[in-house]
C-alpha cells in the first residue's frame, strides 16, 4: 500500500506540468537564439560580398554603407562584355568551359562508380575483397600526393597536356562514390534481382533497367557533389592548361585579379558571385536527395 505522501494530488501534477512546460520553452528560446546567431555568422560573409560587389571604387571593405550608394556597375560590366585584357575572352566563355568539363566528368564518373559499386555488391569474382580493400585504401590517400605522378603520366606519358581529355579522364574513377554506390546496391532486395535472372534478364539488363532507375536519390546526391567539386577545381586545370581560351571559370577568375581591376575590385567579386549562382541553384534543387541517399545507403553489411 502506497504511503500518503507518495500520492500526488491533481494540483501537484499540474504544477509539475507547468514547470516542465516552462523549462521546455526556455530551452527552445535559447536554442533558437543560438541558431539565429550561428546563421548570421555563417551568412554574413555572403551578405558582405554582395554589398561589396555593388559598390563602385576602391573602398569597398568599409562596414558602413548607404543603400543609395550601391550601383550595379560591376554586374553591367560583366553582363555586357567584360573581357580579359590579354585574350579578349569573356567570363561566359570560361563558364561554358566549366559547364562542359563539369557535366562530362560528373556523368562519366557516376556511370563508372555505379558500375563498380554494382560489381562489388552483387557479382562474385576472384579478388573481390582485395579490390574492395584497395578502394578503401585509396579513399585515405590525399589527392595532393598523387598530383605529381598523375601529371607525369598524363602530360609526358599520354601527351594529353593542354586538352580536355587530360582534365576529364584522371577523375573518371572515384573510390568514395564507388563505395557509396556499393552500399546502396547492398540494400537492394536480392529477391527482385533473382526473379529478374529467372525471367532471363542478364546482368546488364538488371543494372540498366532496374537498378539505375531505382538509384535516383544516391546518383543525384553524388552528381551534385561531383559537379560542385569539378566546377570549383583549380589546381589541376591550372597545371595542365596553357591556352587561356580553354580555362574553366575557376582558373579564368585568377586572370581578373590583376592590375587592371585594382581600381575596381567590385568586378572580380561580382564575377565570383555570378559563378557561384549555378552551384547554389543546383544545391537548392537537389538538397533533399542528400537525406534520401543517407537513409538508403546506411551501413548495410560489408
Amino acid at each position: 500500500m502506497k504511503r500518503k505522501k507518495d500520492i500526488k494530488s491533481p494540483q501537484d501534477k499540474m504544477d509539475a506540468y507547468r514547470r516542465s512546460a516552462i523549462v521546455y520553452k526556455v530551452f527552445t528560446v535559447a536554442f533558437t537564439l543560438a541558431a539565429v546567431v550561428l546563421a548570421v555568422v555563417t551568412l554574413y560573409p555572403y551578405f558582405f560580398s554582395v554589398i561589396a560587389s555593388l559598390r563602385k571604387g576602391f573602398n569597398i571593405y568599409s562596414f558602413r554603407f548607404k543603400f543609395s550608394d550601391l550601383t550595379p556597375y560591376a554586374y553591367e560590366r560583366i553582363l555586357f562584355g567584360l573581357k580579359d585584357y590579354e585574350t579578349g575572352i569573356t567570363i561566359w566563355k570560361w563558364m561554358l568551359n566549366s559547364l562542359i568539363l563539369s557535366a562530362s566528368t560528373t556523368l562519366l564518373t557516376l556511370l563508372f562508380s555505379s558500375m563498380g559499386g554494382y560489381a562489388l555488391a552483387r557479382i562474385e569474382f576472384a579478388g573481390k575483397k582485395a579490390w574492395f580493400a584497395a578502394i578503401l585504401a585509396v579513399m585515405m590517400i590525399p589527392g595532393q600526393i598523387t598530383l605529381v605522378p598523375k601529371y607525369i603520366m598524363i602530360v609526358r606519358g599520354l601527351e594529353w597536356g593542354n586538352s580536355y581529355t587530360g582534365l576529364i579522364v584522371p577523375f573518371l574513377f572515384s573510390a568514395y562514390y564507388t563505395f557509396m554506390m556499393r552500399q546502396f546496391f547492398l540494400s537492394f532486395p536480392k529477391e527482385l534481382e533473382e526473379a529478374a535472372i529467372m525471367d532471363g534478364m542478364g546482368r546488364i539488363g538488371i543494372f540498366v533497367k532496374m537498378l539505375l532507375p531505382l538509384s535516383r536519390a544516391p546518383l543525384l546526391a553524388a552528381g551534385t557533389l561531383l559537379f560542385m567539386g569539378s566546377w570549383g577545381s583549380y589546381l589541376w586545370p591550372k597545371l595542365l592548361l596553357q591556352k587561356q581560351e580553354m580555362y574553366p571559370i575557376s582558373v579564368g577568375m585568377t586572370l581578373m585579379m590583376n592590375s587592371k581591376y585594382k581600381a575596381a575590385p567590385s568586378i572580380p567579386i561580382a564575377a565570383a558571385i555570378i559563378t557561384m549562382l549555378p552551384l547554389l541553384i543546383l544545391f537548392i534543387i537537389f538538397q533533399r536527395y542528400f537525406m534520401e541517399s543517407i537513409a538508403n545507403t546506411g551501413s548495410k553489411g560489408a
